[in-house]
């Protein structure tokens, strides 16, 4: 760990976190920003599009934070046809649920639309809730993966506050729902709509897909904003995934209208946003937010192509990072070249497992030498690999948490390891668990479904989430600006000290890792060994807080986590990757 951060250049953080102001830098540092909040448009809008705040304590966002392109393409649609819409991130604003509802009071707009994630569900519920104590008699919908795959409990639970949720793709479905209320017409009839009557929940039959080109670009009403905490917009090529992994809940989310899984949007389309976007607001720096950048088979491969090639024939200066499969770039080495040529820096691979049998559990359609030789062909194109992984996961043994961080550490790649495979509504693998006899459903507003594990992995997990809630969270809890000044630079190539940052955590996690199992499989420990263990952490995160400019006394004390450690490890007192995170706690 310690190689890790002497990585990090000197002349940028000095034993405050700041960064020295008279030094240059490959970082880009922004000035105090103020919070995020909505575009107020003139008069009162018709339309309100919301995300809601992932934590109630005006808490800052911890995970990347990038424009809510969902909500973007809902409101250029909705502006097409000449409805006023206000947009209103509340998560990257860090507003609190309260926040948000006294906004939402002040415009009082005749529709309010929420994004929702399943970790805000909380936030969520108390925000109709509050607005509907309120006053407020607008109609209150919502959309997204969430409210598309869990549609049943939020109409169970919220039907008396949520008037309609959208399932899948949202462009053409809000428009008529917009405007069916806006002319007092049934809006019930439409396609794709779940709502609650006095008789019980009613789910209409799905839409077709929506054609990606004929949607205006996103609304970048705040895209400055973005810039200055993050230095990338985001643009996607495409919608969906032809992949089948068994966990995936984007998966499960495109199976909820008619038509392919995987839909391109004209290659000549993406890179004229791109070039507008540099244009006007000088982004150089952008992230494919697409599942899969690639579609099935060369004519996946040959829509990459014509994108980057597009971008090489323009001049565009860029640099771009995207997300694929291993198969799609061994399919056809020769676009790899053709992406580095147009700026392509970082490419992020699922992984997922270091064992083939764990990926043919998955329905991954790859194995360990494929994905392999695509990290090699990244690496000699010149580009870096980012990985998806899953060392906790329904088919996680002792045995193969030592497999996974061997491969791992031999790789060098440095995934968060204090994270488990959750298991959404509507996922293949929610019915094999179910099956299998292992599936413990939870209401989706209480925490993810739990999975029946041997209890000694069990322990392990949750001594993991303890170093996490006690120290990593709020290791980032306090420290995040300085952790997103840390990781902002002028080019994907240019995040060395955030990597670095990025290689101590997994350092101080696997050698925490290693130890755990090591107890597990020698039951006779004493307390004195997790002392050691607990010790040692603390003493690589000690050295991390000062890098980053916080007081490591923001951690807890680490005799608390060293007696619930101990007796987690001893006592073995639970059978599922039990979730310790709070969310209304934070």
């Amino acid at each position: 760990m310690g190689e890790a951060l002497e990585r990090i250049s000197l002349d940028v953080l000095s034993q405050s976190g700041e960064v020295t102001p008279d030094s240059p830098s490959s970082v880009t540092v922004s000035k105090t920003i103020e919070p995020i909040g909505s575009i107020v448009v003139p008069n009162k809008p018709e339309v309100m599009l919301v995300l809601p705040p992932l934590y109630q304590t005006g808490r800052m966002p911890d995970y990347n934070p990038k424009e809510p392109m969902g909500l973007m393409y809902l409101a250029s649609s909705l502006r097409r046809d000449g409805r006023s819409v206000e947009l209103f991130d509340a998560d990257f604003a860090a507003k609190t649920p309260e926040e948000v509802i006294d906004e939402i009071t002040r415009a009082n707009p005749p529709v309010v639309g929420f994004s929702v994630f399943q970790r805000a569900l909380p936030s969520f519920e108390k925000i109709v809730t509050g607005l509907r104590q309120n006053g407020y008699r607008g109609h209150v919908t919502c959309g997204g993966i969430t409210p598309t795959l869990s549609h049943p409990y939020i109409l169970e639970r919220l039907g008396d506050k949520v008037d309609s949720i959208v399932l899948g793709e949202g462009e053409e479905t809000l428009r008529q729902l917009v405007g069916r209320l806006a002319e007092g017409d049934n809006w019930q009839t439409l396609p794709s709509i779940a709502w609650r009557d006095d008789k019980g929940s009613v789910v209409n039959l799905p839409a077709g897909v929506v054609n990606l080109d004929e949607i205006p670009f996103a609304a970048r009403d705040r895209v400055d904003d973005y810039l200055a905490k993050t230095n990338y917009a985001t643009i996607i090529g495409s919608r969906g995934c032809y992949g089948a992994c068994s966990f995936c809940a984007n998966y499960s989310f495109e199976t909820a209208h008619r038509g392919p899984r995987w839909r391109p949007r004209r290659p000549a389309t993406v890179v004229d946003e791109m070039g507008g976007l540099y244009q006007e607001h000088g982004v150089t720096v952008f992230k494919f937010n697409d599942p899969n950048m690639f579609g099935p088979g060369l004519e996946g491969v040959e829509h990459v192509r014509q994108i980057a090639q597009g971008v090489i024939d323009r001049g565009l200066p860029l640099h771009l990072m995207g997300f694929c499969r291993g198969n799609d770039l061994t399919a056809d080495p020769t676009i790899l070249p053709v992406m580095r040529r147009a700026g392509f820096e970082r490419l992020l691979v699922g992984i997922e497992s270091s064992d083939d049998a764990v990926l043919r559990q998955f329905k991954k359609g790859e194995t360990i030498a494929g994905m392999d030789r695509a990290v090699e062909l990244v690496a000699e194109n010149n580009m870096s690999t980012v990985i998806g992984f899953m060392i906790f996961n329904p088919y996680t043994t002792l045995d193969s948490i030592k497999r996974d961080l061997n491969y791992l550490r031999e790789r060098q790649f440095t995934p968060a390891l204090s994270k488990s495979l959750r298991v959404f509504d509507g996922t293949p693998i929610q019915r094999e668990l179910e099956q299998e006899g292992r599936l413990i459903k939870q209401n989706p507003f209480e925490g993810y479904h739990n999975y029946v594990m041997p209890r000694e992995v069990a322990a392990v997990y949750g001594s993991m989430k303890l170093l996490f809630t006690h120290c990593l969270d709020k290791i980032r809890a306090v420290g995040q600006d300085k952790i997103l000044n840390i990781k902002k630079a002028p080019s994907f190539y240019e995040r060395q000290n955030f990597n670095s940052l990025s290689e101590a955590f997994f350092s101080v996690e696997a050698d925490f890792l290693d130890r755990l199992v090591h107890l597990a499989e020698n039951p006779g420990f004493v307390l004195g060994d997790v002392r050691h263990l607990i010790g040692r952490a603390y003493q690589d995160l000690t050295i991390i807080c000062r890098v980053i400019g916080i007081d490591p006394k923001e951690m807890s004390a680490p005799e608390r986590v060293t007696s619930e450690v101990y007796t987690m490890m001893k006592e073995k007192p639970f059978n599922t990757f039990r979730e310790e995170y709070r969310w209304n706690e934070d």
